[in-house]
């Protein structure tokens, strides 16, 4: 078995589905570890953790982020003397041999994190999987059902704890090309993931067909994230973009911001308190920057 161990984060999960995402991991991993950041549900939780052997509960009591729960995690793992960590959401069930056919590929040069195919018709282009080879060199994917290389992890300085939520994933995996590793995406390991409940905008549809843009001829999704998520996403996003800005394409990452803003503001419920979200993101983001400087 491959010297891994799984960590989840944990925020109000669901204790059905995280006992299956356990009992999935635990077959396949030697130990697991659970980072909750706050949950309400915390007894029903601990109670839980309570049947498994393999497996500890670290308590942060409050909503500590994301980037915080993964590098806690990411440190017991290599204090443990793990050399792989698979980074799990609470509600993700991996299929049964993930690791087994991620360990394909470990050997790899300079390889980080090996991530799964992403079965979501949803996707947006930016992070687009497919299927056509076995695997594939990538330059970003999500920590969910990822497996990632704890020494890679330590060098580069683990995950930026400043973004709390939202791009912590895409600034980890930028950060690690940036210091000449690399993503393999095993296209044959197949998890199925969904950003949330997705509603489909078909109103540029007849714009694309009528001057021929393909862009434009199929719908877009929008997935009316709260105020709070909206803000977080409008600060790291620009804060993102200037802490990578020699390193990724400009361009895209800019146009794939003005495609969300639109559908953001123009197909979603609080149309006015994510807009004032958004103006507050930015803002904060300038500071974050100036403390990069």
């Amino acid at each position: 078995m491959l010297n891994a161990a799984a960590g989840i984060t944990l925020y109000n999960p669901e204790i059905e589905r995280l006992k299956s995402n356990i009992e999935s991991a635990a077959a396949q991993v030697k130990f697991i570890y659970l980072v909750d950041n706050g949950s309400d549900n915390i007894a029903h939780i601990k109670k839980l953790a309570e049947n498994y052997e393999n497996l500890s509960l670290l308590e942060n009591g409050e909503n500590l982020g994301i980037a915080k729960a993964l590098n806690q995690m990411s440190e017991a793992a290599f204090n443990d003397g793990f050399d792989w960590l698979l980074t799990l959401d609470q509600d993700t069930v991996i299929e049964s041999e993930l690791i087994k056919k991620y360990e394909r590929y470990t050997e790899l040069d300079k390889v980080a994190i090996l991530t799964p195919f992403i079965d979501d018709e949803y996707e947006p282009d930016i992070i687009k999987s497919s299927i056509k080879i076995p695997y594939e060199s990538v330059k970003r994917c999500y920590t969910s059902a990822s497996l990632t290389l704890l020494s890679a992890w330590k060098e580069v300085g683990g995950y930026d704890e400043k973004m709390f939520i939202d791009c912590v994933d895409f600034d980890y995996c930028t950060t690690l090309i940036e210091h000449g590793y690399c993503i393999i995406r095993d296209n044959e390991a197949v998890v199925s993931h969904r950003l949330g409940h997705a509603k489909e905008v078909r109103f540029f549809m007849p714009i694309g067909r009528f001057f021929h843009i393909q862009k434009l001829k199929k719908p877009f999704y929008t997935y009316n994230h709260s105020p709070l998520r909206t803000y977080y996403y409008a600060r790291n996003i620009k804060y993102y973009m200037y802490k990578h800005k020699d390193s990724i394409d400009l361009f895209t990452e800019r146009r794939v911001y003005i495609q969300w803003l639109v559908l953001k503001l123009g197909f979603e419920n609080d149309k006015l308190a994510k807009l004032k979200a958004i103006i507050k993101g930015r803002k904060d983001a300038k500071q974050m920057i100036k403390e990069l400087k």
